[in-house]
């Protein structure tokens, strides 16, 4: 079973939304939004994809690797959708559609690579996320320089469409397992994945807080640094860059440290690697010394979610593999939705350096959760499971 494709759908997913967050500025205007309708605009993506992420978890079951080209050239066409938006309210309905092919999409590739990474032996999460990362900011500077050159939404979205609708029917190629296979294995896996559901449970609270984290810092680290410490626009900007290239950074490390340490060791030192990165943002007296503390806590908070992901992959078992995948999307992007707005909150209360050292203080607690989480007595499970799989494949 080849990993190839489900890379390949997490560089589409990368894509689109590098793309999407470089052309906001143009589809504000094309729209004619002010911020707070922009704002509910893009509440649409959460409606969508919160409901997609559950149902794809419980057809994963059934249709297993067959929701890959399906659910990749669904993501492909809802992307057009924004290009003849021309106003808030029909923004918000193209997004409903882009936010739940995007969160079934999502889910399919999580569970492929957690699929292969238990039947193969191999460790595929760190760097699945690491391609993501790497897509989203080579889509972003291309999307910006496209920009410079005149081009729009119009242009640009209909050529992003077009390389993930290529992934999307390459994606076919992957999706020859018997649908018998699955099924085959899901009346003895699916007891292993019973037994685990507390533990997935609790990974999925964890992967909700990592988000929480990781989107707080991307949305309010430029802030902190203009407004904070001085610094200029240029400078500020860079902030959410150098944050996500550490991030990538910090998944391609953990592919090749997922070979050779569990992901219970590699969650726990990523928490307070980033624990420490925010401590030295809250109290940098200089916004090189604040970029430095980003870029740590960017790479540390980057080797959370894939151990979470890996894990819960192996606890799940073959038949329960995309409801415990789709399980930690939703408490995910419940963090991603809730991040920014607790920690405008926060800001407001105690101030920003304040609110990023509660922060390091989140990610201390995340690391002693983990620990215990990771190493409980549901930890064997996952064991249990693999050699199920693999049974069953035989």
């Amino acid at each position: 079973m080849s990993a190839r494709w489900p890379l390949a759908g997490f560089v589409s997913v990368g894509l689109f939304w590098g793309t999407w967050a470089a052309l906001l500025p143009d589809m504000k205007v094309q729209v004619n939004a002010s911020d707070a309708e922009f704002g509910l605009a893009m509440l649409g993506t959460g409606v969508g994809a919160l409901p997609a992420m559950l149902v794809t978890g419980r057809l994963w079951r059934r249709l297993g690797w067959w929701l890959l080209p399906m659910n990749g050239l669904l993501f492909a066409a809802a992307t057009l959708g924004p290009v003849f938006a021309s106003s808030p309210l029909t923004l918000f309905v193209s997004m409903v559609f882009v936010g739940a092919a995007s969160g079934a999409l999502d889910v399919s590739i999580n569970s492929a690579v957690s699929d292969v990474e238990v039947s193969a032996d191999r460790r595929l999460m760190y760097g699945a996320h690491a391609l993501f990362s790497l897509a989203v900011l080579i889509a972003s500077v291309a999307t910006g320089f496209a920009r410079d050159a005149g081009y729009g939404p119009s242009t640009v979205l209909p050529v992003a469409a077009t390389v993930m609708a290529l992934i999307g029917i390459g994606s076919f190629a992957s999706a020859r397992t018997p649908l018998a296979e699955i099924a085959a294995a899901s009346g003895s896996v699916s007891r292993a994945a019973r037994q685990a559901a507390q533990a997935i449970t609790a990974l999925a609270i964890l992967c909700a807080v990592s988000f929480l984290i990781e989107d707080a810092i991307q949305n309010w680290s430029a802030l902190h640094l203009e407004r904070g410490l001085g610094a200029s626009p240029a400078l500020g900007g860079a902030a959410p860059g150098i944050f996500a290239g550490a991030m990538f950074l910090g998944r391609s490390g953990g592919q090749w440290l997922g070979a050779r340490f569990k992901d219970r060791a590699l969650l726990v030192s990523g928490s307070l690697l980033a624990a420490v990165g925010l401590v030295i943002v809250a109290f940098a007296a200089s916004p090189v010394v604040a970029l430095v503390g980003f870029a740590l806590a960017g790479g540390g908070i980057a080797l959370v979610a894939p151990a979470l992901f890996a894990r819960a992959g192996r606890l799940a078992g073959s038949s329960g593999r995309g409801a415990a995948i789709a399980r930690l999307s939703f408490f995910g992007y419940f963090g991603f939705l809730i991040g920014p707005i607790l920690m405008g909150f926060v800001s407001q209360a105690i101030g920003l350096p304040a609110a990023f050292l509660s922060l390091a203080v989140l990610s201390i607690g995340l690391a002693a959760a983990g620990a215990a989480v990771l190493g409980g007595k549901h930890a064997g499970t996952d064991r249990e499971g693999e050699e199920l799989l693999k049974t069953s494949r035989a």
